[in-house]
């Protein structure tokens, strides 16, 4: 069975074959190289990587916001709700942003204005998409805030970006995301920038608000943790492409891919013991500007036979809802 075919269920988003590239004076950069999965309504599905992966580049991709000057969707198609997003004007797809498929990066310093304060952030938002009165706008970002646990959200309101904590910044990205209760959450690494303790207040919020709005959720880490704690279904990418995909317990339990071994036994495990030091992945990404024969993981591979560094696997299907690209999947399974 086709890969692109085996998760079956009401698809919110289908992406198939989506390819992306960088392009500088005298290279080109292919950082996406044929991506192909499917969102489901309502789940929350995983994306997880080293940096560098195409992870964020994806999630650029589905939503067209990668600059325009240096790089292009080049093939594929991102269907969203029967509609091919890359085939949408501009203006149709600025509906789509917030609206329909909401984003929440990173760093919030680098997405919230810090000269207007955040409860007119967010009621432009509103304003925009729903075409809400100002005073009706404001009541919804002052629902919002309260909605994402942020005390006195009546006097936030009037609160600067500079004037909030890192945490509370997230927690403001979180309600201006949701204002507009988009189908999808894309949310790309938005713990990383936090500490611990606000990381896993941050997780409880996203995973909560997710089950009381039914938004499907995007989440793009590369923290396994993370991934156990809030997600249904995995996808593992390398070096600009999928490798693995499988629902969260198969993944954890009998990853197929070398790669997702490797991941996963570099988690820190108190089972362990202190004797026990993370173990690591060899060797290094390759480099996508120039075209990789065989599997791209094969140099770091323990596994690697004369075929892996001749001919490149493709995503199928190892066993039920689940799949790999790799040519010994079956073996590398039950090691």
């Amino acid at each position: 069975m086709n890969a692109e075919t085996m998760m079956r269920g009401e698809n919110l988003l289908d992406v198939r074959g989506l390819e992306t590239h960088f392009f500088g004076e005298d290279s080109v950069t292919r950082a996406l190289g044929g991506v192909s999965f499917q969102v489901k309504s309502g789940e929350t599905l995983g994306i997880v990587g080293e940096s560098g992966c195409g992870k964020s580049v994806t999630a650029l991709s589905v939503l067209r916001l990668l600059p325009k000057r240096s790089a292009k969707t080049v093939s594929g198609e991102v269907n969203f709700q029967g509609r091919d997003l890359l085939k949408l004007s501009e203006g149709e797809m600025r509906n789509v942003r917030g609206n329909e498929i909401a984003m929440i990066f990173q760093e919030p310093m680098t997405s919230l204005n810090p000269v207007h304060t955040v409860g007119r952030q967010i009621a432009e938002a509103v304003e925009i998409h729903t075409k809400a009165s100002r005073s009706e706008a404001m009541a919804k970002a002052e629902e919002m805030l309260h909605l994402v646990s942020i005390a006195d959200p009546k006097r936030r309101l009037t609160n600067y970006p500079h004037e909030m904590s890192g945490g509370m910044r997230q927690r403001v990205m979180i309600a201006m995301a949701l204002a507009c209760t988009p189908k999808l959450l894309i949310a790309d690494e938005p713990t990383t920038a936090l500490d611990v303790t606000i990381q896993a207040q941050i997780l409880r919020l996203v995973v909560d608000l997710k089950e009381r709005t039914g938004t499907a959720v995007m989440f793009i880490t590369h923290d396994l943790g993370v991934v156990a704690e809030t997600c249904q279904r995995v996808i593992v990418m390398y070096a600009g492409q999928i490798v693995e995909q499988a629902n969260v317990v198969d993944l954890f339990s009998r990853p197929a891919h070398p790669y997702t071994q490797g991941l996963l036994r570099s988690m820190p495990d108190p089972r362990r013991g202190r004797q026990n030091r993370l173990a690591e992945i060899p060797g290094i990404v390759p480099s996508l500007r120039e075209p990789i024969v065989g599997c791209s993981f094969a140099p770091r591979c323990p596994h690697a036979v004369e075929i892996c560094r001749t001919k490149t696997p493709s995503l199928r299907e190892i066993e039920p809802n689940h799949a790999a690209s790799c040519w010994r999947a079956e073996e590398v399974m039950s090691l």
